[in-house]
């Protein structure tokens, strides 16, 4: 039974255009795209686009005008990043249904050295989150955790190892021994 090259290479250019035309259309979306959050005293709206940068900034009232600069700056902040962050989810739920492109891309053409899975991919986008910084923190932590103990795990394996070795020694080098009529035990 022959294989029929050109089927396959027409199927997965098809596949390949489709997905193409797909992810055009999901850039032309996001290029226009934008979240917009208002601070919970409704004193402030922040609009900003699917990169995260800053296309409106609204007051509301003029409360801002009596508040502290560090007061202002942190409600700022606050809205600013909550309106990123809801951008980010956009861009993140979009995309996601590209999920496999990149599984297919590599077994179509054979590419190596792109990202396994969406996680990282999106990583850039979810670092855009409020939070990002304590979940990598915690991440790291984590995985700080599980190498300790893999570590702690190769040291007890090593011991056990090393102290079957010396006995395994001792119990060669009780043959050549003189008996002294005496039991010699052997404690490592």
């Amino acid at each position: 039974m022959a294989i029929d090259f050109d089927s396959i290479l027409k199927d997965a250019m098809s596949a390949l255009n489709d997905h193409r035309d797909r992810m055009l259309a999901a850039k032309r979306e996001l290029d226009e795209a934008t979240a917009s959050v208002t601070s919970k005293d409704r004193m402030v709206s922040v609009t900003v686009g699917p990169q995260g940068q800053v296309v409106s900034l609204t007051f509301h009232t003029k409360a801002y005008q009596s508040m502290a600069p560090a007061e202002l700056a942190a409600a700022l902040v606050n809205v600013l990043n909550e309106a990123r962050a809801t951008m980010g989810s956009q861009v993140i739920e979009r995309i996601k249904g590209f999920e496999d492109f990149g599984g297919h891309l590599r077994s179509v053409t054979g590419l190596s050295g792109m990202p396994a899975d969406m996680d990282e991919l999106l990583k850039p986008l979810r670092a855009m989150r409020p939070s990002f910084g304590l979940e990598e923190a915690q991440e790291e932590a984590r995985a700080a955790r599980q190498q300790e103990f893999a570590t702690e795990e190769e040291a007890t394996a090593r011991r056990a190892s090393e102290q079957a070795a010396k006995q395994e020694e001792f119990a060669t080098e009780a043959d050549t021994r003189i008996p002294t009529g005496k039991q010699e035990e052997f404690s490592g």
